[in-house]
């Protein structure tokens, strides 16, 4: 398993939710190095308030609310393009679909 740099979320209850979001998606957002493939790939970047990348980095920096509440986790098809893309092997897709549910709580 490749090495990830853990970036401390701003709070507790924020980083409990981030590992929540990780197991239900059974990915790590630290593996991300912010390459931009899965948002170049993206067939709904386009419409997007946060790109598959931003929405991974809002994530590792703790920024847990602005994920929950951006329009992208609704309009995300789950067409695992972004999945399929990144080379660290993050699983946005499935992240995405953590997200939904968890906003829907």
């Amino acid at each position: 398993m490749e090495k990830a740099v853990k970036l401390i979320p701003a709070c507790a209850e924020d980083k409990d939710l981030i590992s929540r979001l990780e197991a239900d998606a059974g990915t790590n957002v630290n593996l991300c190095y912010q390459c931009g493939k899965c948002s170049a790939g993206c067939p709904a970047a386009f419409a997007m308030d946060y790109p598959p990348r931003q929405i991974i980095r809002l994530l590792q920096l703790g920024m847990v609310k602005p994920a929950l509440q951006a329009e992208s986790i609704w309009i995300c098809a789950t067409c695992e393009t972004c999945s399929t893309r990144c080379p660290r092997g993050v699983d946005i897709a499935s992240l995405m679909d953590a997200l939904r549910r968890e906003a829907l709580r």
